[in-house]
């Protein structure tokens, strides 16, 4: 079975009846119902196409044998001798330019040169001049040519090579029109060709057709307006009937799509909204200097970092040209601006209070080892639980006021701590404090101390620069990442650990003689015991006479 049979066309069928048959076809054979019948329908077409590209390559020849006899014919019969006619309209010609062509060819009429004026001047519209396209649309404009006006003696040879390079001239002016974002004067363009009686022709309308189509998917330049005219003046659709190629319809539909998505984030990315989505925008998508970065990224959230992720490897795909624009055209330039472990230090400082509580209950009570440890794990998964309660609280409600937090923060940041960079006093630097007037209420002035002597070494720390060789290397250790719930269960998992190991730690180790071994009765201690030796016992005198009284009753 060849290509036409599965095509269900002649062997000698153009492109366009090609086209539009594997259009029909690919409703009945769609690659998710029917995937070997599309199969067996892609390589029958590409095989039709490609026999059918080779059969015009090669009728075009002889038009092509004809058109150079044509040309050098006209050459040698230029450099001839010609009648005054011939020569009237050549001197008429000598350095033309193109505003001067109705001024000559006005003259011509005068001289009664004008069939050779025009004869002359298409010859110059196939020679390698700089400005022969400008010459060919004025030819265009006034002698009617490639339409149904113009003579009917001029060579068809000469007519098919102007056509020919006349629709490349054209096809470029409007690519560079479309790359250089001047759609305004694209849609001009495009409107006066619309109107050009040599793209009358359905052959030509056609070329047009697919010309505009192609120009669209490969341009880097998208305009909504721009496809939305095209759609309307040139009829495409979905619909069966539409215009527009089979080939280029589905990729100028997921291109608006795609661009359409691109728009709603430029527009999330001017609005001043708080969500993941509208902060990555904002900081991928809006020119900005560095410093602007570093400083907006430092009210990033974890959510934020991840849509910043997901937004980058979209950016890559649909927008090239807007990742070229970026910091070193690098989709992926803020994760230099991530900071990762801004909270550490104040945790830090909670396990030096932890050690300062404990160190001081050691010195005066004298404890065990095993109970001082489990009061500093103790301590320190409470405070270390209430830190993290703080902050998860605390951040939301002061990204509230950001801008008045960078305004402090420019302003009395530097001040205030040893850090560098400076932090944020809302955001960093009151939690910091909040957490110290927590210890001081709970543990004393001892735990105040020891967290703020901490806090203060590692903020002068900060300061230093240290050898890159000091540098620890992280190891590429992938660790599970715990929810919510997990950390929760997890901090209150270790604190009911460290309870139940301080308690064991508190409790005596029992001697040799306690327990539940068993040990001698002292004499003369039981109830009943009415031996002579225990009648005087202390603790059975008033027994033994209770035991008289009944006898005597009897």
């Amino acid at each position: 079975m060849n290509c036409w049979t599965v095509l269900g066309l002649e062997a000698n069928s153009d492109l366009r009846s090609i086209k539009r048959q594997y259009a029909a076809l690919l409703k009945v054979h769609r690659p998710d119902e029917d995937p070997n019948g599309f199969q067996r329908l892609r390589e029958a077409y590409e095989q039709a196409m490609a026999w059918s590209r080779h059969t015009a390559s090669a009728d075009a020849q002889e038009p092509a044998v004809e058109t150079q006899s044509a040309a050098l014919a006209l050459e040698a019969y230029l450099e001839s001798e010609h009648d005054p006619v011939e020569q009237q309209a050549g001197q008429l010609l000598e350095d033309i330019a193109v505003d001067k062509l109705a001024e000559r060819l006005a003259q011509a009429r005068v001289l009664h040169c004008e069939r050779a004026f025009e004869d002359q001047l298409l010859m110059m519209c196939l020679s390698p001049r700089d400005d022969r396209m400008r010459l060919a649309a004025w030819g265009l404009e006034h002698f009617n040519w490639l339409s149904a006006w113009q003579r009917e003696d001029l060579s068809p040879a000469a007519l098919h090579l102007l056509l020919g390079a006349y629709c490349k001239y054209v096809e470029q002016d409007l690519r560079d029109l479309l790359n250089a974002g001047r759609i305004d004067a694209f849609i001009e363009r495009y409107t006066a060709l619309k109107k050009a009686d040599w793209l009358q022709p359905f052959e030509r309308h056609d070329w047009f057709n697919e010309a505009l189509a192609g120009l669209l998917v490969e341009s880097n330049v998208w305009s909504t307006h721009l496809f939305e005219t095209l759609c309307t003046h040139q009829h495409w659709s979905a619909d069966d009937e539409s215009r527009c190629s089979p080939l280029y319809w589905p990729m100028l539909v997921r291109r608006r799509d795609d661009q359409v998505y691109i728009a709603t984030l430029e527009a999330l990315a001017r609005r001043d909204d708080r969500t993941p989505e509208s902060r990555a925008a904002h900081l991928l998508m809006t020119p900005m200097s560095d410093d602007e970065r570093r400083a907006f990224a430092r009210r990033f959230f974890e959510a934020d970092w991840n849509a910043c992720l997901r937004l980058s490897e979209t950016l890559k795909r649909l927008d090239p040209a807007r990742v070229q624009q970026m910091p070193d055209g690098d989709p992926y330039f803020w994760k230099s601006l991530k900071q990762s472990g801004r909270d550490w230090p104040m945790f830090a400082g909670l396990a030096g209070a932890s050690l300062t509580v404990v160190c001081a209950q050691y010195f005066v009570d004298r404890s065990g080892f095993g109970a001082s440890l489990a009061a500093m794990l103790f301590w320190l998964c409470a405070l270390a639980a209430s830190g993290a309660a703080l902050l998860w609280a605390w951040r939301p409600m002061a990204d509230r006021f950001w801008s008045l937090d960078v305004r402090l923060s420019r302003a009395l940041s530097p001040r205030l701590s040893f850090r560098r960079p400076a932090p944020l006093v809302l955001r960093e630097l009151l939690p910091c404090w909040l957490m110290g007037a927590l210890i001081w209420a709970c543990c004393g002035t001892a735990a105040l101390a020891g967290y703020a002597v901490v806090m203060l070494a590692l903020s002068r720390l900060s300061r230093v620069a240290w050898v890159n060789t000091l540098t620890i290397k992280r190891p590429n250790v992938r660790l599970p990442v715990l929810g919510t719930t997990g950390s929760v269960a997890l901090m209150v998992g270790v604190m009911a650990a460290t309870v139940l190991f301080y308690l064991i730690a508190r409790a005596q180790l029992m001697g040799v003689d306690q327990g539940l071994q068993p040990f001698a009765q002292r004499s003369c201690s039981g109830a009943f015991d009415s031996r002579q030796e225990c009648r005087g016992a202390p603790d059975s005198k008033q027994w033994y006479g209770h035991l008289q009284a009944q006898e005597a009753r009897r």
